[in-house]
């Protein structure tokens, strides 16, 4: 009969992706893992599978909760011009709270993984496809509804939005200053409008 598992597994996961987020996939040993959430390596192992496999899992769950903000901003926005503002400004709270300075996790992975391991690679691109396809689907109905200006196509304002926003989630490891970041997210609706 297989053992259940005796443990939080989403406060492992949580434990893990500190773990990884203060020290990088590279600088975090499997002891380092052990110590952190307090699960021997066999059941880290039998539970997570591979260090990679882990280091996986806990992308996907930082994912969720920062897609989670990502859809909330999308809820409350009036049109697809404020939705853009609204993406940019429901991170403010994460980027300015962020007192460790650790950035944002998924650009940290890209940062030190994307050219090191094929599977978090493909996982890097899909999730960065999904944000362009959102970004361009928002500037297509804001072009169409004049909002949006027509001075590029909506494919090239989706990769400058991509990356106007990993450039504000970096300047905000660094800047905590809230009225430069505001700015920053003026000059990027500037362009669009």
């Amino acid at each position: 009969m297989a053992r259940t598992e005796e443990f939080d597994r989403e406060l492992v996961l949580e434990k893990a992706m500190n773990l990884f987020w203060e020290k990088g996939y590279n600088g975090t040993s499997m002891q380092d893992l052990v110590d952190r959430t307090g699960l021997n390596r066999s059941s880290l192992y039998n539970s997570f599978g591979s260090k990679m496999d882990l280091y996986e899992e806990t992308l996907k769950s930082y994912q969720k909760q920062t897609g989670g903000i990502f859809q909330k901003a999308l809820l409350k926005a009036k049109d697809p011009l404020d939705a853009i503002q609204q993406i940019f400004e429901s991170f403010l709270p994460e980027i300015l709270g962020d007192k460790q300075e650790r950035g944002c996790f998924i650009l940290n992975c890209k940062m030190e993984m994307s050219n090191q391991d094929a599977s978090v690679k493909k996982w890097l691109l899909d999730t960065q496809e999904n944000q362009l396809s959102t970004f361009q689907e928002l500037v297509s109905e804001g072009q169409k509804q004049g909002l949006i200006n027509n001075k590029e196509d909506s494919m090239s304002y989706a990769y400058y939005i991509l990356s106007a926003f990993q450039g504000f989630r970096i300047t905000g490891i660094l800047v905590k200053k809230e009225e430069v970041l505001r700015q920053l997210i003026h000059n990027v609706i500037s362009v669009l409008k």
